[in-house]
């Protein structure tokens, strides 16, 4: 993050190289954003206090960070420190982030001026990242060299850098790193006039920084689309951008901030014909900040100023701000604010009949302008000797590079004509002991192999004979199930006539009537014993046609309200006696191809459960529905619901869970294995959803709708 911040500052600063004024004074405010982290003396003074005290690999991480500090202020002491800490990590063999102080020196160099020293560094830097597979300082490093060419004008090369930076960043997610590479990328594509590719990334940048939610950073990034904007002779979106910019400054209450944003919009609005505007502007900026709080801002309002009273033919007036101006800016040295003023002063003693005047501020302005084009054509002639002196580096790199090379593959050639001797050498020995010891052991292992081919063949024998009682046995077991499956059919029919016999008569004689209240128990509790009976007998002959006849299912046309009411009508009596009521919570009134059958016992069973399960004066709940091609039955009741054993093997026969019948009915464990037999046997689904509020079954089944 300090290095984004950093390669931030160094753009800005070298953007008054290439750019006029209105876009340098701009720029100030992005600087100012990262003020804090161009020499900020509390982190400087707190990092110094801790220094002495720390372990190495602490200490390697503050050098960095005061050499980080100090390195547009000082950068003679970014170099010192960062040095210190690139020594120290090497003695401690630091196995990433080594590239680090090499990076701030090359930061440093270049706030020096010494560019070629500063490319240098960085190239360092990406090659001990490389070493180190450190790919977030190899992205850094990447982008810092992008950023050199671009400040010496190599725009090609630049582009190449900050494409390696932006694929890395995006490789590691690093939405800090990638904000400042789309922001280089918009500057590139601003400079070649591609106004559509800039704004592309320029928006990317700061979607990217709102995402981070800096504001500082969100701040800079809007005032860098503004100019953009402004670059368009777009001034309404400029503007626009501004707004929000301010906007977050007040939120933050960042006095300068603000009125760094407000003189921006201010010169904009000057620049599209809206003095009166600017000109409130620039007096808003006057009353919140003075020459000694921020000598650049207050000259730039000044500046302002005195182009709106010379708008509105105040003319007295705006030579008294600009001669305060004139001294001002040449106490400081900046030629820019000068210049301006000279020329307005002109202006103004033109329009004050004052020609001699006129002609002094004229050529004070002309000394001026030639001054800063004499710098510029300085700054073209240190761009082309940076860039001969870049060109002339790689090709003596290339030349050596390309030396090493056939120096290392001679070596390599040398070192593989000994290997291939060395080798064969060993090759013959070994195939001279291997054959010595292939044929002693040759003679073991036939041996071996005699005797296991006689063993195998007693084994064969053997498994032969076992397969043959297996085959017996196995038809003996077939015949025993049968007349297994036959007595239990018999003994099941033989018991559910009786049975049906007893209830029948408990039912006739509670009707009598006439009955005192121990025959009344003792009736309640035949007709229970004979109802528990019957549903077992019912459930093993249920499980035994479905395991015997396997029979498919037999679908036809159901009508599938009318077929639920009667079956939920069927099991009231049920429910009543419990207090409960079965309640239909939604229908399908539509024709279903289904297998009547199979559906009935579903239900049937589901609902019974239900009943049996849930507590008296209860309700439980059924409905069904259509989707997807399947038809839809949901069975809720009230129950304790299951526990995660239960849940295991429900679907069991003959298992007990662990929740109990709650009117003391009899539970066999055979309903829920039924019912999942008849879904599986229709190509459906079965889920359960189970707390202890309650359970829901809920089946669907593949069915026609017409």
């Amino acid at each position: 993050m300090l290095m984004g911040a950093g390669k931030c500052y160094f753009w800005f600063l070298m953007k008054a190289n290439t750019l006029g004024w209105f876009r340098v004074s701009i720029s100030v405010l992005c600087l100012n954003s990262f003020g804090a982290l161009g020499q900020n003396m509390k982190v400087i003074d707190s990092v110094r206090r801790v220094l002495p005290s720390s372990h190495a690999l602490h200490q390697f991480n503050l050098l960095n960070t005061i050499g980080f500090e100090y390195r547009y202020s000082y950068p003679d002491s970014t170099i010192a420190y960062c040095t210190r800490a690139y020594e120290l990590g090497r003695k401690i063999e630091l196995t990433k982030g080594l590239s680090r102080p090499l990076s701030f020196i090359g930061l440093a160099k270049a706030n020096q001026g010494d560019y070629k020293a500063s490319l240098d560094y960085h190239n360092q830097s990406i090659e001990m990242a490389k070493l180190q597979d450190d790919t977030l300082q190899l992205a850094h490093g990447y982008n810092n060299v992008g950023r050199l060419f671009y400040d010496k004008g190599d725009l090609v090369r630049a582009y190449n850098f900050f494409v390696k930076a932006r694929d890395l960043f995006e490789i590691l997610h690093d939405k800090s790193g990638l904000a400042y590479v789309y922001r280089s990328l918009a500057d590139v594509f601003e400079a070649k006039a591609d106004y559509k590719m800039a704004l592309e990334n320029a928006r990317k940048a700061l979607s990217l920084r709102k995402d981070l939610g800096d504001p500082r950073a969100m701040t800079s990034a809007l005032m860098g689309l503004g100019l953009l904007y402004q670059q368009m002779d777009s001034v309404p979106l400029a503007l626009r951008q501004f707004e929000i910019a301010d906007s977050i400054a007040s939120i933050m209450s960042d006095r300068m901030t603000k009125a760094e944003i407000t003189v921006g919009m201010a010169e904009i609005l000057c620049k599209g014909g809206r003095s009166p505007e600017a000109g409130a502007l620039a007096q808003e900026v006057l009353t919140s900040v003075t020459e000694n709080n921020n000598q650049k801002v207050f000259v730039r309002a000044r500046l302002l100023l005195a182009r709106c009273d010379i708008y509105w033919s105040r003319f007295p007036a705006a030579s008294a701000i600009l001669e305060k101006v004139l001294v001002s800016s040449e106490k400081s040295g900046n030629l820019t604010f000068q210049r301006d003023a000279a020329k307005l002063l002109a202006k103004v003693h033109t329009n004050l009949k004052n020609p001699a005047k006129a002609k002094e501020y004229q050529n004070i302005y002309q000394v001026l302008q030639a001054k800063l084009e004499n710098e510029d054509l300085n700054r073209e002639i240190e761009r082309l000797q940076f860039q001969l002196q870049t060109e002339k580096a790689e090709k003596e790199n290339e030349f050596l590079k390309a030396q090493q090379v056939r120096d290392e593959a001679l070596i390599n050639k040398q070192r593989f004509e000994n290997l291939q001797l060395i080798i064969v050498s060993v090759f013959v020995g070994v195939m001279a002991i291997m054959m010595w010891y292939v044929g002693r052991k040759r003679k073991a292992i036939n041996k071996r192999l005699e005797e296991q081919n006689q063993y195998i063949l007693n084994q064969r024998e053997e498994i032969s004979k076992q397969n043959e009682i297996l085959s017996q046995s196995n038809k003996e077991l077939d015949l025993l199930n049968h007349e297994k499956d036959t007595l239990m059919n018999i003994v099941a029919h033989d018991l559910k006539s009786p049975l049906n016999r007893i209830s029948g008569l408990s039912h006739i004689m509670d009707r009598e009537g006439n009955l005192n209240t121990q025959q009344i128990e003792l009736l309640r509790l035949i007709q229970e014993c004979t109802r528990g009976g019957v549903d077992l007998i019912t459930g093993l002959l249920d499980v035994h046609a479905l395991n015997e006849l396997r029979e498919n299912p037999k679908p036809s046309a159901i009508l599938f309200d009318e077929f639920l009411r009667v079956k939920v009508q069927a099991l009231n009596p049920v429910a009543v006696a419990k207090g409960s009521e079965i309640k239909i919570t939604n229908l399908v009134e539509r024709r279903v191809i289904a297998d009547p059958s199979y559906m009935g016992r579903i239900i049937d069973n589901l609902l019974s459960n239900a009943i049996k399960f849930s507590p008296r004066n209860s309700v439980v709940e059924i409905s069904t529905g259509w989707k997807a091609g399947c038809i839809h039955l949901s069975v809720k009741d009230c129950g304790p619901g299951f526990s995660q054993q239960d849940l295991k093997m429900m679907y069991q026969k003959f298992r007990k869970l662990s929740a109990r019948p709650t009117g003391g009915e009899s539970s066999h464990g055979l309903g829920l294995a039924i019912v999942k037999t008849l879904v599986d046997r229709q190509g459906g689904t079965i889920e359960v959803d189970t707390s202890p509020k309650g359970t829901e079954f809920l089946v669907r089944i593949p069915a026609e709708m017409i």
